[in-house]
């Protein structure tokens, strides 16, 4: 019981400074844009957004959804999904099935991991794909044009690496 009155606290004390940036703290999505949110901002989320399957422009904090977390601009913290998990820009972790991002700043982890320009740190997946890659690809198959780090896995693709495709290991430093 002292447990949840401390997250209750914590939970209403961040809601204070935030609801001054006029962000929702809190959002509860059925699907995409049908959704509620604490203040009423359900595009910019500064704290928690749970749901079924949710779009938000912003997360700075936590995204948590069963089938879909999409975030438009930017993602900052963690966005988990048991299928799909899709953002613009992400500061954090991302999980999924199937993730999908143009910039990832941390870790990206499911099944195929795909970034349409800049990773900087790891990729861990089955199938991971990264346009300009600084860090870690851990998987089956690892893809990046561009290279700054290393590729651990069975097929390791990479354009400017030791040679443009490696069995077990591949990189550049």
């Amino acid at each position: 019981m002292k447990k949840v009155v401390l997250l209750v606290l914590c939970l209403m004390s961040a809601g204070a400074s935030f609801a001054a940036s006029n962000a929702g703290v809190f959002k509860l999505s059925l699907w995409n844009n049908l959704a509620i949110a604490a203040p009423a901002n359900t595009q910019t989320i500064h704290g928690i957004d749970f749901g079924i399957g949710s779009h938000t422009n912003e997360v700075y904090g936590v995204q948590l959804d069963l089938v879909m977390a999409q975030t438009r601009y930017e993602l900052r913290g963690v966005s988990a999904a048991w299928l799909i998990s899709l953002a613009e820009d992400v500061t954090g972790a991302q999980w999924a099935a199937f993730t999908k991002n143009t910039h990832l700043t941390g870790a990206q982890l499911g099944l195929v991991n795909l970034s349409g320009r800049h990773v900087s740190g790891a990729q861990l997946g089955f199938f991971n794909q990264a346009e300009d890659m600084n860090g870690l690809q851990f998987g089956f198959v690892n893809y990046a044009k561009q290279i700054y780090g290393l590729q651990i896995g069975i097929l390791n693709i990479a354009e400017n690496g030791w040679f443009p495709a490696m069995v077990l290991v591949n990189g550049r430093f």
